[in-house]
């Protein structure tokens, strides 16, 4: 049953039982939602049940963030909640985290969840749960300044800056691991677990001939017979589907050819030669059933096969909806765990991807004292130096109180304005879309059609070399 806590709690063994309460339902998916839905009738118990206030479920803390009362036939109060880290985690303000460069990602980690609720899973609690950090190994990113922020979005960004991890959360604790869930071996099927069956296939982003790039786009040229690209052998079932990754990490064409190799690789879960499989359907959980118990338990990120019409599909859990304290009527979704949704900012253009290494999620730029936005319309930065916008067809570049530059289009004609340190325009151009040049203007040579303007060594004023002599 679920306990209704007060909202700052922080430990949730205790608490009022709700035992009125039905249509209870968890929503899970990873590296996303995790929320809790309940409704409970209008009685003395009901007066319990607030906004923020904190509610128990299978030993999960989740924040009651809506609660709507209606009356009548109904007579009932509908809650929606969130997991304790998805609701409290934004909430944590965090003034700055400076660059932080060749370091583990649990470091930047520790240090934005430092002073905070929240602590960091050890290795021998995930080792307990069958899991690993997703620095286990030595891996290191770099990690840019960042302001204005919260432990939520930095654990986001730093996803992205991996390119891989998947956040498990235990109440307070929290942990960015390799992989969430296990291969439990478990089978899917009509006869046994599941009332229906969906299979979508989708090629939308499937890849069977790749052009990787690397670093200023180095290129597997020189290591590969000349060819640019590599084919799968998947191209004679599919057909060739071209498309192209960034590896700008890669510098060595034989390195980011081994790094292209592992797309098509039948070892990689996400191999981008075959098509996206997405299957979900009715689950009935029969692990609350005796005679089956733990066994047949299914988790977020575990892996199983289904069976659909005589053929297996071996892929992960990737969200459910289940109802904890009752054994159908619950919704499963197994398919692969779309990196691309997450991680990588890939087929936006190189300007984007530098632009994702320093900024933050809410538009905010800080590197170097540098912040600014980006959006459809273009980028605008400012700096302790001034300020530089490239939006809709106007490029302009100031001091902080000088407009300096303004150059685009404007009013359907091209425009030009360069102005000295003392604000005056020195370019300009005119209504006939020629320059117009004032104040001093120094060059060492003028050509005016055939005609050369200079100052020969003796400083006397020539034109095609012959002095101009003047009287008076």
């Amino acid at each position: 049953m679920l306990k209704i806590l007060p909202f700052d709690s922080v430990t949730f063994e205790k608490g009022a039982v709700l035992p009125d309460a039905f249509g209870v339902k968890v929503t899970k998916e990873i590296n996303g939602t995790y929320m809790l839905e309940f409704s409970h009738p209008i009685n003395e118990k009901s007066r319990l049940i607030c906004e923020n206030k904190i509610v128990v479920c299978e030993g999960q803390a989740f924040r009651i963030t809506r609660a709507a009362r209606s009356s009548g036939e109904d007579n009932s109060l509908d809650a929606e909640c969130h997991h304790i880290y998805n609701a409290d985690a934004p909430s944590v303000h965090i003034q700055n985290v400076p660059d932080m460069i060749g370091v583990n990602p649990s470091e930047v980690l520790e240090a934005v969840f430092a002073g905070s609720r929240f602590s960091l899973m050890s290795d021998n609690e995930l080792t307990a749960l069958g899991m690993k950090r997703v620095d286990y190994d030595g891996f290191m990113i770099d990690f840019f300044s960042t302001d204005k922020t919260n432990p939520y979005d930095v654990m986001k960004a730093v996803i992205e800056n991996c390119g891989k991890g998947e956040i498990y959360n235990d109440n307070y604790k929290v942990a960015l691991v390799e992989r969430i869930g296990q291969d439990r071996h478990i089978r899917l099927d009509l006869t046994k677990n599941m009332r229906n069956i969906s299979v979508e296939r989708d090629i939308t982003d499937m890849v069977t001939r790749l052009y990787p790039y690397g670093k200023d786009d180095a290129h597997i040229g020189s290591v590969n017979g000349g060819a640019q690209y590599i084919q799968s052998a998947n191209a004679e079932i599919y057909g060739v589907r071209d498309g192209y990754r960034d590896y700008s990490d890669y510098m060595e064409p034989s390195k980011l050819m081994r790094r292209a190799l592992w797309e098509f690789d039948s070892a990689n879960e996400e191999r981008i030669d075959v098509p996206g499989i997405n299957i979900t359907g009715a689950f009935a959980d029969i692990s609350k059933l005796a005679r089956y118990g733990e066994a047949e338990k299914i988790e977020v990120g575990d892996s199983v096969t289904v069976i659909d019409n005589g053929n297996e599909i071996h892929e992960r859990v990737i969200k459910m909806e289940y109802y904890p304290y009752q054994s159908d009527n619950s919704i499963i979704s197994i398919g692969r765990v779309r990196r691309d949704l997450f991680f990588y900012l890939e087929q936006m253009g190189t300007l984007t991807r530098r632009y994702a290494k320093i900024s933050t999620s809410n538009g905010n730029v800080k590197a170097q004292s540098v912040a600014g936005i980006i959006s459809n319309s273009g980028i605008k930065l400012s700096g302790n130096a001034g300020e530089l916008s490239l939006l809709s067809d106007m490029l302009k570049i100031s001091n902080g109180s000088i407009m300096k530059v303004q150059m685009g289009n404007q009013n359907g004609r091209f425009v030009c304005r360069i102005r000295d340190n003392a604000g005056n325009c020195a370019v300009e151009t005119g209504t006939d879309g020629k320059m117009d040049f004032t104040g001093d203007l120094t060059a060492e040579n003028i050509k005016i059609g055939n005609n050369v303007i200079n100052v020969n060594m003796s400083g006397k004023l020539c034109i095609n070399g012959k002095e101009i002599t003047t009287n008076g």
